[in-house]
């Protein structure tokens, strides 16, 4: 995915943050959108919010109930690393995300 690519994706994402949390589905169907193609959507969604949170354009964290959105306690890259490795599970076991799934997502200092 290139570099323009991806920055149309930050910009959905934070756009999209100043209003709510994003959930990692939903980045789904914004870089269906984004690119107009399904093919190995997954993986490249993946891919795409990896390096993004690798890069420090995102944060990824857990939303709770009480607390709302907490950030990851782990740095850029191991966060990038357990992102692809969620994802390649869902790969493996054949399933779409749901929203929960593999992270939410805020903008830096959100």
């Amino acid at each position: 995915m290139g570099l323009a690519v991806l920055d149309e994706l930050r910009a959905c994402v934070v756009e999209a943050a100043e209003d709510d949390w994003v959930y990692f589905a939903e980045l789904v169907g914004m870089v269906r959108e984004i690119t107009g193609r399904s093919d190995d959507l997954l993986d490249r969604t993946g891919r795409a919010a990896a390096r993004l949170v690798r890069d420090g354009r995102l944060v990824p964290g857990t939303l709770t109930e009480a607390e709302g959105f907490i950030a990851w306690e782990t740095g850029p890259a191991e966060s990038a690393a357990r992102i692809e490795r969620e994802v390649a599970a869902l790969e493996r076991a054949g399933v779409w995300p749901q929203p929960g799934d593999v992270c939410w997502f805020d903008r830096p200092g959100g």
